[in-house]
């Protein structure tokens, strides 16, 4: 059977520490989770191609980490560009010395997917991902703040995302 894959952040895959079970190598990362498939995003850094493999780095602002495309390669890994924004399903491996991913599906997402994966990793540092609509407490407190003068209340507007959208 095949493991899920558990969406981490880049930022804890660079401490994830390898745990040997039987044949396979699992990796515990720092919140404690151990993980042998992931689900991470990231926006593509460096792109290498070789004779039937595709290398990514691939960064999500908390870490950056080595995506490896072997033959048969997935159909987006051929046109994914530098700059491009990315969600990559693959498994843990260690090369090394250094937490690698050997990639099975690679998409190319729009902004609104990054955005929405931004906000999952704050999740993630923020522990509130087992809650998400738990109030975040980043607020300083009363007497930490500047007394500053009464402002009017501006009206922001905000954009929802279109779930129905292309841009997915």
């Amino acid at each position: 059977m095949r493991d899920a894959a558990v969406h981490v952040p880049l930022a804890l895959l660079n401490s994830a520490k390898p745990v040997k079970d039987g044949e396979y190598t699992h990796f515990l990362v720092s919140n404690g989770a151990v993980v042998y498939r992931v689900h991470v995003w990231g926006v593509v850094m460096h792109k290498y191609e070789g004779d039937g493999y595709v290398i990514l780095s691939i960064d999500d602002h908390s870490g950056t980490v080595s995506v490896s495309f072997f033959s048969p390669l997935p159909p987006d890994v051929e046109r994914v560009e530098v700059g491009d924004t990315v969600d990559v399903i693959g498994r843990l491996r260690l090369r090394n010395d250094e937490v690698s991913i050997v990639g099975d599906v690679l998409k190319i997402v729009g902004p609104k997917v990054e955005m929405l994966r931004r906000l999952e990793n704050l999740m993630f540092a923020t522990d509130h991902y087992d809650d998400p609509w738990a109030p975040l407490d980043m607020a300083p407190a009363a007497e930490e703040t500047a007394v500053s003068e009464p402002h009017d209340e501006e009206e922001i507007e905000v954009e929802t995302l279109d779930l129905e959208g292309d841009e997915w």
